[in-house]
């Protein structure tokens, strides 16, 4: 039976992903049906887990809790928020596959600071994919969301990038060396290669992996 606690929360899941139970799940690190039961009065969050919407969205904890809210918080809280889509394209971590073209399918309103102090992101040029296959396992497991940070293009140290492929886009893990990149699976099933100075036209580096979300 819902309850004005998760009518609120409705709204919470609507301001963020649209409506899309699945997708905040995915963005908060918990299961869908924990989500579902949230949302129809079922379910309590733990204050913990208010917590980390609070950090990631910037929402205000006084009206998600109790309903008042004053136009001033609404106000700061939204210049605290920057909207990264969702792209409709996925990332193979596996051979390679792109479906569907480079569009917004969903936005997401996300706190700066949370983005600054929790993953050192500054930039504001960034986009959620989703993971398909399962070379990067264990760090990336197929149907994952990941935060990409597209201003980072130029590997300076050991990171998971998205690269450009002939096949399409790739998760993958760069380690710069002196005249080459190494490209590196973390699943050791599947072979690690190179990009070169002669082969560096075809794969190019769409951006840096800075954030995994998944139901748990």
């Amino acid at each position: 039976m819902a309850t004005a606690f998760s009518r609120r929360f409705v709204t919470l899941v609507e301001q963020v992903t649209a409506g899309n139970k699945r997708q905040f799940a995915l963005l908060t690190g918990k299961s869908p049906s924990h989500i579902y039961r949230i949302c129809r009065g079922l379910s309590r969050p733990s204050m913990n887990y208010i917590e980390r919407l609070y950090e990631m969205f910037a929402i205000d904890l006084n009206w998600l809790l109790t309903g008042e809210q004053n136009q001033s918080s609404a106000t700061a809280n939204n210049q605290e928020l920057t909207v990264v889509p969702m792209l409709d394209i996925e990332a193979s971590a596996g051979t390679g596959s792109i479906t569907g073209i480079e569009t917004t399918t969903e936005q997401f309103a996300l706190n700066k600071r949370w983005l600054s102090n929790q993953l050192g992101v500054y930039s504001e040029q960034l986009a959620f994919v989703s993971i398909r296959g399962d070379s990067m396992e264990p760090t990336l497991l197929d149907g994952d969301m990941v935060l990409v940070d597209l201003s980072q293009q130029q590997p300076s140290n050991a990171a998971v990038f998205i690269i450009q492929t002939e096949d399409g886009l790739m998760a993958k893990r760069i380690v710069p060396k002196q005249h080459h990149m190494e490209v590196i699976s973390d699943n050791p099933a599947y072979p690690n290669w190179h990009i070169t100075p002669e082969n560096a036209e075809q794969h190019g580096i769409s951006g840096r992996v800075v954030w995994c979300g998944r139901a748990i």
